[in-house]
């Protein structure tokens, strides 16, 4: 019998110790969407034998690993100062989480980070675990739609086995259901203090995830990080805003995406230092848009060129 493509799962733990399973439960499932497997990344050597007669040569595996991309819906915990389910996802990708009782939870770029998963994904009765797993991740928000994060996974590959996925699904209950891209439900988008309206926005928190495999180490590091992003709005007169004129200056201002209408829900994604790149014009049904590619960069102090605020407003 066939494997059925659409029966997926996927778990995820925080480990305890670097690449030791702490065995995730049905406790641990993640409301995903357009879940995907590479089960075998590597890069291969050929054994390059010497023959009388022509021939390809045997290949030799090496640096094999495992990843796994998904989405998750972007929307809060339910309620202030409780971290969101996706939150563990976020620290897996090199983000400070700091929780201010009944009041907030805020996510930064770290660079100090140490925070790993165990990743467990079944599809139709075949489990493959990644162990040691950290990653990137993106953020869309796009008008009508709903606005997701997508992250992007690397882990210590481990031999596949035959294992239902468990039945209770208890981790579900705390992804809340999210509210669309709209007029409704997301009340600000500004762009170097300007209010605008908005049509798309994507954030990419950039991390470089490397696998590595030597002797005497089998882990995966996150060793750099450059966030950028792209905009797109519906095009102000030079009078109110002129935004060529502000990227051909360098400058570096403020941007804030807030989305949400109930406290409980809302995320804001905001900066205080970002620069328009390559700003130009677009079309929306007639419409002048301003379209634009956005760097986030920090300060002196560093990891601070970003903030995930869940708050009240």
């Amino acid at each position: 019998m066939s494997l059925k493509s659409k029966a997926l799962l996927v778990l995820a733990i925080a480990e305890l110790v670097y690449g030791t399973d702490p065995t995730p439960t049905g406790a641990n499932a993640i409301l995903t969407s357009n879940a995907q497997l590479s089960p075998l990344e590597s890069s291969t050597v050929a054994r390059n034998i010497d023959r009388p007669t022509f021939g390809a040569d045997q290949q030799l595996h090496v640096g094999v690993h495992a990843m796994l991309t998904f989405e998750v819906e972007l929307v809060g915990s339910g309620t202030l100062g409780t971290a969101p389910a996706w939150g563990k996802l976020l620290k897996a990708c090199a983000c400070k989480e700091t929780i201010v009782a009944a009041t907030s939870v805020v996510y930064t770029p770290q660079t100090d980070s140490t925070e790993s998963l165990t990743l467990y994904f079944f599809l139709d009765g075949q489990l493959h675990k990644l162990l040691g797993a950290r990653g990137t991740f993106t953020l869309t928000g796009d008008s009508q739609t709903i606005p997701k994060l997508k992250f992007t996974f690397t882990g210590l590959w481990v031999e596949p086995l035959s294992q239902a996925a468990p039945t209770a699904l208890a981790g579900w209950d705390a992804f809340q259901i999210p509210d669309p891209v709209t007029f409704d439900y997301t009340p600000t988008v500004q762009l170097h203090g300007l209010a605008s309206v908005f049509k798309s926005f994507s954030f990419d928190h950039g991390n470089q995830v490397t696998y590595f495999d030597n002797p005497g180490e089998r882990k995966v590091e996150i060793t750099d990080r450059d966030s950028k992003g792209s905009v797109s709005i519906i095009a102000p007169k030079l009078s109110d805003r002129n935004y060529f004129a502000i990227a051909k200056a360098n400058t570096l201002g403020a941007l804030s995406f807030v989305h949400g209408m109930d406290d409980n829900k809302r995320v804001a994604l905001v900066s205080p230092r970002v620069q328009l790149l390559q700003p130009k014009y677009g079309d929306d049904q007639g419409r002048a848009t301003l379209e634009a590619n956005l760097s986030f960069v920090p300060t002196n102090v560093g990891d601070d060129e970003w903030q995930l605020r869940l708050e009240a407003a």
